[in-house]
């Protein structure tokens, strides 16, 4: 079984996991880019549903019915589900404990070679479905931080190609997100506003950094943009969490989620990425300062020494013009 061990320089938790070194592709010898296995080999596709852990939600929910979307625990997990997450402290101060979660797979589509980005809103609409009811699910159970997350491609942290996503319920709140709640809530003491709601209307009335405005949601690339490219889509109603969206919000989302994919895969040729969903804490989801929003992180450079020694991201674009190469993409593929 894994389990979360407490750095006691940073406090941060880290996850000591090791089955996640029986994936198909080793820590030690990581791919140069994702195998293109086929149908008959992935475990994913249709017919090979016995390979996978059984089922804890589909899409439709008639066993009748082919699938559209499916959500299965991962087969190598980070955390699992059997267990009590209770901290234990050991005679020299070090702090563990065991690595209580769950750790699920989104199966986004029954076709091989599909992906969001080349997807109609409809089937992206399918699997933010599949995201609101898992979150939910695992918010039932107590779970302190719920993250969704799509690896594309192996500098992301994909194994298979088949396009899946991934949903992480841990026991604790990591320091990074918390460190992102604190300065919300900070901001909000100061000046009594919600810090998402200011920063995006700085955003809209700046407008160089707009890759795409509907009714309901704004994508943008942040004024200090960690990666090249780094896009968020922010609602404009504020909402502290994603659970609580309702189908109106997921049917706007879809495009804007398509859109903003596509015209990364445009621009720089289907790069890898991490698209990640930033949500208030399960505990702290009544709190008004909080906004959740979904970032895409293209994966274009390898952090080195400066990076990981000092915490510090350099980005060598200007988000302006990022931005600008976006919304000419979008507009071109529209």
């Amino acid at each position: 079984m894994s389990e979360l061990r407490q750095d006691p320089s940073t406090r941060d938790w880290v996850v000591i996991a090791p089955e996640r070194g029986l994936r198909p592709h080793p820590v030690a010898q990581p791919p140069a880019r994702v195998p293109v296995e086929t149908e008959a080999d992935c475990p994913f596709c249709v017919g090979h549903e016995a390979e996978t852990p059984p089922e804890v939600w589909r899409l439709p929910p008639e066993r009748t019915a082919p699938w559209r979307v499916r959500v299965v625990p991962n087969r190598f997990p980070m955390l699992a589900p059997d267990g009590t997450p209770r901290r234990e402290v050991s005679a020299d101060g070090l702090v563990r404990m065991p690595g209580i979660g769950r750790h699920e797979v989104i199966v986004e589509s029954p076709d091989h070679w599909a992906d969001l980005a080349r997807a109609d809103n409809s089937g992206v609409a399918a699997v933010l479905e599949a995201y609101r009811a898992r979150y939910r699910a695992l918010r039932a159970e107590g779970a302190g931080v719920i993250l969704i997350f799509r690896n594309h491609g192996a500098r992301a942290g994909t194994s298979i190609a088949h396009p899946h996503s991934q949903i992480v319920a841990a026991p604790v709140v990591p320091i990074q997100v918390r460190h992102r709640f604190d300065v919300a809530m900070q901001h909000y003491d100061d000046l009594g506003t919600c810090l998402y709601v200011d920063l995006l209307e700085r955003e809209v009335h700046d407008g160089r950094r707009v890759v795409l405005e509907t009714p309901k949601f704004v994508a943008f690339q942040p004024f200090a943009a960690v990666a090249p490219f780094e896009t968020w889509i922010m609602p404009r109603a504020p909402q502290p969490a994603f659970g609580d969206v309702d189908d109106a919000a997921l049917d706007a989302l879809a495009p804007v989620l398509r859109n903003v994919l596509a015209g990364l895969a445009e621009v720089l040729g289907d790069p890898d990425y991490n698209a990640i969903i930033q949500s208030a804490p399960p505990g702290d989801e009544s709190r008004e300062y909080f906004v959740w929003h979904l970032r895409v992180i293209p994966r274009l450079a390898t952090p080195a020494g400066f990076e990981l020694g000092s915490g510090m991201a350099i980005n060598p674009t200007l988000p302006e013009q990022t931005a600008e190469l976006m919304r000419r993409a979008i507009a071109r593929l529209s």
